[in-house]
């Protein structure tokens, strides 16, 4: 059913320089406050791949950059670059993000066929990205740590997304937490 074929997942998420507190510890009965300094506003915006083949080890492919988002102007490079990494023909599984659904994405995949197959994700079903899973672990270890510069933040993103990249079974336990299989 594959063909050979690289089942990825993308999504997208973000960080921001404001962080986010998951514990705290405070005097009984008083609610913590937390000042934050500088630019709030600041993010660390995040694309990721998780790809699956069948006789191969899954990978994770990632892209970040600070501030702005990833618009439909930059997935068709991002895609491009996704099938050089992977060297081979691709279906990509994603949400209905607007970006995702714009005339000129399609258009450009439209020419991409030789190697490209999308397939839309059902509207509001999360549970069905591993991608989401990774972004749970990945704010998890962003959590509780207060960065001083946009640089900073990306730098922590960066070391845990390499940490998961290093760890094939994370890649296989997203996929199986979403219930799907992969089939040989």
């Amino acid at each position: 059913m594959t063909e050979g074929r690289w089942i990825v997942f993308e999504d997208e998420s973000g960080a921001a320089l404001a962080g986010v507190v998951r514990r705290t510890w405070g005097q009984r009965g008083t609610t913590p406050v937390i000042k934050l300094n500088g630019s709030r506003g600041d993010r660390e915006n995040m694309v990721a791949f998780v790809a699956y083949r069948p006789g191969f080890e899954p990978r994770l492919l990632v892209w970040h950059k600070s501030r702005e988002g990833y618009t439909k102007e930059h997935f068709p490079l991002l895609l491009t670059m996704l099938h050089a990494r992977l060297g081979g023909p691709v279906t990509l599984v994603w949400d209905n993000y607007s970006s995702h659904t714009s005339a000129g994405v399609r258009e450009w995949a439209e020419g991409q066929e030789r190697w490209l197959r999308i397939v839309q994700l059902p509207p509001y079903a999360p549970e069905l990205n591993p991608v989401e899973l990774l972004w749970k672990i990945v704010k998890d270890l962003l959590a509780n740590r207060a960065f001083r510069s946009i640089r900073e933040l990306a730098e922590a993103a960066d070391a845990a997304l390499s940490k998961i990249k290093q760890a094939p079974h994370l890649l296989r336990g997203f996929l199986a937490g979403t219930g799907l299989v992969l089939l040989e």
